[in-house]
């Protein structure tokens, strides 16, 4: 019996047993435990409640738990309290080598274990397994530990069993042999799960997340990530899981998430007042990713003197090799750094961590080879043996980048090149296996210096062919896997359902003035609902590569031309494909061309506008002129020769992708198609078309020309579908788009620059985000977007595009007719029922889009925004 009188003993002991399921709880037994044991004059009772108290102060994150722990060894020495004071000694190793105190820890634990029984030795594996992962060591002592699991499962003890799995299992994921840390977590977790342990539980499914990491499944990871995450969390567990969606986000190279995830395990830590080392050496890491260089490499240099002055050596080598690679970005590595690179990577080595060692030793091998000292880079590349084979996939390409380096270095281009189609190759393997298009997207840019570096090697020769092969290496691959549907989850359709709830609300009420604050709040929650829930998508394989022989180019090509467009160190590039005839053109610098597109780009906005002046009107209209004339001789003149007047398919890059191209005098009246990539487009010129037509009109709301223009498009076609007013539902919008041959759709577009698939058209019950859009079974073959500036995409490294015509084109459409900026609603009718026209009596999508613009005035110059994407 527990009661006001009961034993002070067994109330610790409940204390005790209860920690790793309900912290809270058990500190408040605890005490209730200790003023028993206190007033009964108990001192084994008072030990054994400092030490449950201790336990549960740590757990939540209480700075006070290693005085509490302190205590407790103090008076059972005092008493002579054998037993007790071995178990709180076990205790208080833990704290100590949280502080960085490793050598205090084990002597501490050492005198544990000489006063311990068998089983109590065994179960002080786990404390010694833990003070290791702590002091940074990732040697792991299999042999004993396999002892003790042996005797903790003889004596039944499944509570300690599943704690020395968990801490097992976390170092040799440190090590990198992630089959036997998922194996060890897995049945950690099981478990602890049967013994009602959840919060270890939950600890462990985030250790289990960070092994996939590892392994490099990016959605398991996040999966796992979302699946624990909760507000009711304990503090320190909270900000290990917020450490390891950073380390997620970071390596998916998703930065803003990765720093906002970052600070907020930092802001945990601070408040439970612990130092996380990993934490700071992930803000080091981030800091670099961001461009930062310097500031990095000072972040990296101060963190490394406060280590040492920790006697924290592993730690401290872990930031000398930050420092170093910080200062290789920087581009300001001295000699003098090799040397304390080296001595870095003998340090991680002879501490077990072989692939920090390794990756250290890699970035010496890149200072070297910047100091002019191939010979130095040769022997430490050689060493990078299993970072290479085994390594994070951002790691082993990294080892064909440097690899390719070197080659180049020595002179042996073509071995450079590939090695760097190697690095590309595991990149496309990798991308494989994400779902998300954002993810999709983000992962090209790990592969970017290496597509460079290829490219580079080809520009500076005579060989075109190459050069067309590099440059679209790795251009917009996303686009070029088989597209993958959100995750078959629930509450991910909810959320979406209720998001556009929420939208339509925030409509509402913005037309009488501010949205409050209660649905924003609620609209952000949503939107970071579905962006973690789609990233649960698992790839469906079927990887690409960016070649596609010039054979093939050529005979898809016809009599039209090819226009690749490329930028390298800031200047751009123009490759020509006529009949046979490949040809390189210089454009120059890329800086004069952006800035005059932003001109063009604004003048065309304010010429979609209504409140203007004649005389203001004229004088937007000659600013738009004279910008399109400047980047008609920037960018299409010096082709001229090698175009003549034929049709373009046109594969801009970076900002070009927003280019109004019939806006440009020598291209207007020109059938073009706007292609992410060569291989894309000949992949959509080649897919079979449908055999049955189907056609799809939809009016959105507060579109005054909406109703008629769609009533008018519909009406050039046999059986078209018409969805307008209350009709145009999203349900009824996917339900019709779904295998639809053409579709139009005449509603306003939202273009969201800060989360591109949040993109969306609005419809009669709100807004049809990319999201949601990816539900269909199979997009249109060809969908008219009569809205605003839905062509645009944001443009990410590799010439990756996300938005919604990008999105479109990722599902398979053939071809997406939309606007690169605002355009005028009643001017857009005419042009669209005359592009349909055109259709109808059978020319190409390009061709029709071209006609219907050859006829506009200067008063519709807007509408040269439309552009053809993907295949015309």
């Amino acid at each position: 019996m527990l009661g006001s009188e009961g034993d002070a003993l067994q109330l610790a002991v409940s204390a005790l047993d209860l920690v790793e399921a309900d912290p809270s709880h058990a500190a408040a037994l605890a005490k209730q435990a200790l003023d028993r044991g206190r007033r009964q004059r108990d001192p084994e009772a008072e030990v054994a409640a400092l030490h449950a108290l201790s336990f549960a102060q740590h757990e939540l994150g209480d700075p006070r738990a290693i005085r509490t722990i302190r205590r407790a060894v103090r008076i059972g020495e005092r008493q002579r309290l054998t037993r007790r004071t071995a178990l709180a000694r076990r205790r208080l190793a833990l704290d100590l080598a949280g502080r960085g105190a490793i050598a205090a820890a084990m002597l501490e634990l050492d005198l544990a274990c000489a006063a311990l029984d068998p089983l109590e030795q065994a179960r002080s594996e786990v404390f010694r397994v833990a003070v290791l992962w702590l002091a940074g060591s990732a040697t792991v002592p299999l042999e004993a530990t396999d002892r003790a699991l042996a005797t903790l499962r003889r004596h039944g003890d499944r509570s300690w069993e599943a704690r020395l799995l968990r801490n097992r299992g976390g170092l040799l994921a440190e090590r990198g042999d992630t089959i036997a840390a998922k194996r060890d977590l897995t049945r950690a977790r099981h478990l602890l799960t049967e013994l009602g342990a959840h919060a270890a539980a939950i600890a462990t499914e985030s250790e289990l997340a960070r092994v996939a990491l590892i392994r490099g499944d990016l959605p398991e990871c996040l999966s796992r990530l979302d699946a624990v995450e909760s507000p009711d969390l304990a503090a320190l567990a909270a900000a290990e899981l917020a450490l390891i969606r950073a380390q997620a986000t970071s390596a998916a190279r998703l930065r803003l998430e990765s720093l906002e995830a970052l600070n907020r395990a930092q802001s945990l830590w601070t408040r439970a007042r612990r130092d996380d080392h990993v934490g700071r050496l992930e803000a080091i890491r981030l800091t670099l990713l961001a461009g930062d260089a310097r500031a990095a490499r000072e972040l990296a240099q101060r963190t490394r003197r406060s280590f040492a002055a920790q006697h924290r050596e592993v730690a401290a080598a872990r930031a000398a090799g930050l420092a170093l690679a910080a200062g290789i970005a920087a581009g300001v590595t001295r000699r003098s750094e090799l040397r304390s690179g080296r001595r870095a990577a003998a340090i991680l080595a002879a501490a077990g961590w072989r692939l920090d060692s390794e990756r250290v030793r890699l970035t010496i091998a890149r200072a070297a080879l910047a100091l002019g000292s191939p010979a130095l880079a040769e022997r430490e590349l050689t060493a990078c043996t299993i970072l290479g084979r085994r390594g994070p996939i951002a790691d082993r390409i990294e080892v064909r980048h440097v690899r390719a380096l070197l080659l180049r270095a020595q002179g042996d281009h073509a071995g450079a090149q590939r090695a760097a189609r190697e690095g590309l190759v595991l990149l496309e393997r990798y991308r494989e296996t994400l779902g998300a298009s954002d993810l999709r997207a983000a992962a090209s840019e790990i592969g970017v210096e290496l597509a460079q570096l290829g490219l580079g090697i080809a520009l500076t020769g005579a060989d075109t062919s190459a050069a067309l092969a590099w440059a679209e290496r790795l251009r917009s691959s996303a686009t070029r896997l088989p597209p993958v549907s959100p995750p078959k989850d629930p509450e991910l359709r909810d959320h979406e359902i209720e998001l556009r709830q929420v939208n339509a609300e925030i409509q509402r009420e913005q037309r009488a003035g501010p949205a409050s604050r209660t649905l924003r709040a609620r609209q952000a929650a949503l939107e970071e609902s579905i962006r973690r829930r789609a990233r649960h998508a698992a790839g469906r394989g079927g990887a690409v590569t960016g070649e596609s022989s010039r054979r093939e180019l050529v005979t898809a090509l016809g009599d039209a031309g090819l226009v690749e467009l490329i930028e390298l160190d800031g200047t751009l590039t123009a490759l020509t494909l006529v009949g046979t005839r490949l040809t390189r053109h210089e454009l120059g610098p890329v800086e004069p061309v952006a800035e005059q597109l932003d001109w063009l780009r604004f003048a065309l906005t304010r010429l979609a506008g209504r409140r203007q002046t004649r005389e203001q009107r004229d004088a937007t209209y000659a600013g738009a002129r004279a910008s399109s004339e400047a980047l008609d001789r920037l960018l299409v003149q010096p082709l001229a020769d090698a175009l003549g007047d034929r049709d373009l398919v046109i594969v801009p890059t970076g900002t070009l992708h927003g280019v109004p191209w019939s806006a440009l005098p020598s291209l207007r009246g020109r059938p073009l198609v706007i292609a992410p990539s060569a291989a894309t487009w000949l992949g959509l010129q080649t897919r079979s078309r449908r055999r049955s037509a189907r056609v799809v009109t939809v009016a959105g709301p507060r579109l005054r020309h909406a109703a008629a223009e769609a009533t008018a498009v519909g009406g050039l076609y046999a059986d078209a579908t018409l969805l307008e007013r209350e009709q145009s539902t999203a349900h009824a919008v996917m339900r019709a788009l779904n295998g639809a041959t053409v579709a139009h759709l005449a509603c306003h577009g939202h273009f969201r620059a800060d989360s591109p698939l949040f993109s969306s058209l609005e419809l009669a019950d709100g807004l049809l985000n990319v999201y949601e859009l990816q539900r269909l079974r199979r997009a249109p073959e060809l969908i008219v977007l009569s809205a605003c500036d839905l062509a645009v995409s944001d443009a990410r490294p590799g010439d990756e595009l996300l938005g919604f015509a990008a999105a479109l084109i990722g599902m398979g459409s053939r071809t997406v007719i939309a606007s690169v900026v605002r355009v005028p609603d009643a001017a857009a009718k005419g042009l669209m029922v005359a592009f349909h026209e055109q259709l109808v009596a059978g020319r190409s999508p390009a061709a029709a889009l071209a006609g219907a613009q050859a006829a506009l005035g200067p008063a519709r110059a807007a509408l040269a925004g439309f552009v053809c994407l993907g295949t015309g």
